[in-house]
């Protein structure tokens, strides 16, 4: 079976804008929005006012992936997202309650489907090829990283474009905040955000390769007292045993409080920089892929003392309150 390299990465959030190497610090808003990339070479003005933030983040970060993994062609575009286009779905929806659901224009509708990133893409690329979103919690991502790895492993495609995107829809987090979901006055929810972050993987090596992806695991529902053993088995599957893990990079609370993990390996969590979000793990391959190739991180994202002399295998680890735990292991080239 291939093996499947990251070749290239594209990262828009409410912290970075390509490189994660930046000064960093923790959100201190309870809702921050994602930092605005300049589109002018990629989107026109006119084509740029009608998108809504979630399709201009996902078109810059898929060009960028594939500008610097020099990929023309692919075989698929993947996307994951937990809400889809917010934006445009609340704008629909309030139109069918201002008009009493008649004399609706169509456009609204069109760019509000969960798809609608995906297919922006490939109309600015021209690409006709394998189409497919999916829509699954906070597993999202994980699902077309799994989808894709899965293709190239079978030798069914040899480059894919893989992205995960969530955008904030006012309306929709004052409800999340309402029922305590998200941080407010009144509650002790999670920091939210937004954010794009795109991969270019593809079964063959190149001098842009960040690093291989060895193995995607999802569930669905997980006890969290059992999280420990879900890692062991995971990992044992690949035959390796966890002293053999150089480091974890969590988007899980507290993973740090389990002794056999936090007694021999490093730590890294990324949540308080970018915000919680459907699809914010992502953002932890594109830790994961960068300290692998640059044997260097930034220091804010340590959870623990520990700091290994070499990084080889990365486990990213990701789940919410028992539900859409995932696993994926990461190896240096």
């Amino acid at each position: 079976m291939r093996e499947v390299f990251v070749n290239g990465l594209g990262i828009v959030n409410a912290q970075f804008i390509d490189n994660i190497f930046e000064e960093v610090s923790v959100l201190t808003e309870n809702i921050t929005k994602a930092k605005s990339p300049s589109l002018k070479e990629i989107i026109s003005p006119a084509m740029s006012r009608r998108m809504a933030s979630g399709v201009k983040m996902g078109i810059y970060t898929a060009k960028k992936a594939l500008d610097e993994a020099e990929i023309d062609t692919l075989d698929a575009i993947i996307t994951g997202t937990a809400l889809g286009c917010l934006v445009d779905s609340e704008k629909f929806l309030t139109n069918i309650i201002q008009n009493n659901e008649e004399f609706l224009t169509p456009t609204a509708f069109i760019q509000s489907t969960h798809n609608t990133v995906g297919s922006q893409i490939a109309l600015h690329l021209n690409c006709n090829a394998y189409n497919f979103t999916y829509t699954n919690g906070f597993n999202s991502f994980e699902n077309a990283l799994l989808d894709g790895f899965l293709q190239i492993k079978s030798e069914e495609s040899s480059n894919i474009l893989i992205g995960g995107i969530d955008e904030i829809g006012e309306r929709t987090y004052q409800l999340q905040q309402f029922i305590g979901e998200i941080k407010s006055e009144t509650n002790q929810g999670k920091r939210y955000s937004e954010g794009a972050h795109f991969f270019a993987i593809s079964d063959k090596k190149s001098t842009t390769s960040y690093a291989k992806i060895i193995d995607v695991s999802i569930q669905n529902e997980y006890d969290e007292e059992d999280l420990f053993s879900e890692i062991l088995k995971f990992i044992q599957l690949n035959d390796i045993n966890l002293s053999e893990i150089d480091a974890i990079i969590s988007g899980i609370d507290d993973l740090q409080l389990i002794d056999e993990i936090n007694s021999s390996i490093t730590i890294f969590t990324y949540k308080d920089f970018i915000g919680e979000f459907g699809t914010s793990s992502a953002f932890g391959l594109t830790l994961g892929c960068e300290i692998l190739k640059n044997q260097t991180f930034p220091k804010e994202f340590l959870a623990n003392e520990n700091q290994p002399d070499k990084l080889r295998n990365v486990l990213l680890v990701n789940g919410y309150k028992g539900r859409d735990l995932s696993l994926t292991l990461l190896q240096s080239i």
